[in-house]
């Protein structure tokens, strides 16, 4: 076994030099001294992490045994030392670069070796680094096949065009529905004519990039993204198993799209309410119902610009791909344990403490629209902070038929706050 080190500026500026020589015909062997020559490499300072020189026929068996290395040296978090993935790369240099009957190495670009790329979007382009990252987010389940089942040397487009999205990269349910429609389980290998450009993994990535910030990716499910998906997506959906499950979803979804994407939150939210509107007069599978949820989330935070209605908040974190996530969630006003239902004016957007405070009748909305709060804020000092929204009116929708219903209100005043 041998200890995982990291390569200096140094090193990795050898390292750089080498894989040039490499694409200009060079045949030399791999400059493995890097690896352990202390002006050329430095101790992990994570821990003492030891591997085996071996092969790997995927890139998942690959990320499993790395990260079970780490883990074994007590690495829990994500490995990401400066140099690390350079020294992993030179290491398995036979597995990352293998060299072909004639004996000639063929590296591609340097990202695939190297993490000098300024531009964070293309860093998960490393042969290493990249699946281990996705691994590390996403777990050993099957989404991640699509991207896992190529050999470590081998660069498909699934690896480019979901990694430089950090958007798709870190939506679970983003990459279980690629993995549902593009990656042929019984040959183990991406399906015929996957990367085509109107209908491929290239235009499904594209697709749910160009989404409104309001639908948050993340913990959205892989039905809603496929029902999210329009008409030229459909041939691929006939390859998905559970696709009649969430057909009618589908159907409903039709009105959703526009010819030429992105559209903005409230128009969004305009379509979702009517939408949601519909939905509530049918009888729906439990998993019709998590889609209808995951609508009602996004209709909420596009009806109010994803901006708390109680205080204005629109905290946002810019993404590296150019969208936001945004601090503040959707509210139920009449909760669905008890009755209420997945309706724009049965929500508010409140960011994450007013939104604890709402629920826990903490505050509440009269029927004048304006915030109240409760007594049990004077008697305990540490909630005096809510005295501030005593009073301010409630910031409502654009649209008139998304402002919080009258009558969900009352119920939340008598039943969670306790108004009489």
């Amino acid at each position: 076994m041998d200890q995982v080190r990291c390569l200096s500026p140094n090193g990795v500026r050898r390292f750089q030099r080498y894989l040039k020589n490499l694409r200009e015909g060079d045949r030399a062997k791999p400059p493995k001294h890097l690896l352990t020559d202390e002006r050329f490499s430095r101790a992990l300072t994570l821990g003492d992490v030891r591997v085996e020189m071996r092969d790997f026929s995927s890139r998942r068996e690959f990320v499993e045994y790395v990260d079970g290395c780490f883990r074994t040296a007590g690495c829990n978090e994500d490995v990401d030392e400066p140099g690390v993935w350079e020294w992993l790369s030179l290491y398995y240099i036979d597995a990352t670069c293998p060299p072909d009957r004639q004996g000639k190495r063929r590296p591609g670009a340097d990202g695939r070796h190297l993490m000098n790329d300024t531009d964070a979007r293309r860093r998960n382009r490393h042969l290493l680094r990249g699946p281990y990252m996705l691994y590390r987010r996403h777990g050993p389940d099957g989404r991640l096949d699509l991207l896992l089942e190529a050999p470590l040397h081998v660069h498909r487009i699934a690896s480019t065009h979901i990694a430089e999205r950090p958007r798709i990269f870190g939506s679970s349910g983003a990459l279980m529905a690629a993995n549902r429609m593009y990656f042929d389980q019984a040959a183990g290998k991406p399906r015929r004519g996957y990367s085509d450009d109107e209908s491929g993994l290239r235009a499904f990535c594209k697709h749910l990039n160009n989404l409104p910030d309001c639908f948050d990716l993340t913990d959205m499910s892989a039905d809603t993204i496929m029902a999210l998906l329009p008409d030229q997506f459909e041939k691929w959906m006939a390859h998905d198993a559970a696709a009649e499950q969430i057909a009618d979803v589908r159907q409903w979804c039709r009105d959703l799209h526009t010819e030429d994407p992105p559209f903005d939150d409230r128009q969004l939210a305009q379509n979702l309410g009517d939408l949601l509107e519909e939905i509530d007069k049918r009888p729906l599978t439990e998993r019709q119902s998590r889609v209808r949820s995951e609508f009602f989330r996004s209709g909420v935070l596009g009806a109010y610009e994803s901006r708390c209605a109680i205080s204005g908040m629109d905290l946002t974190h810019a993404t590296s791909d150019g969208s936001a996530i945004y601090e503040v969630e959707s509210a139920h006003i009449i909760p669905v344990s008890r009755g209420g239902r997945d309706l724009i004016q049965n929500g508010l957007a409140l960011n994450r403490t007013l939104h604890w405070a709402f629920d826990l009748g903490m505050i509440w909305i009269d029927a004048h629209f304006r915030v109240s709060v409760s007594d049990e804020v004077e008697r305990d000092r540490r909630n005096a902070w809510l005295n501030q929204f005593r009073g301010l009116p409630l910031r409502v929708p654009r649209i008139d038929g998304h402002h919080p219903h009258p009558d969900a209100l009352r119920w939340h005043a008598r039943n969670v706050a306790g108004v009489r």
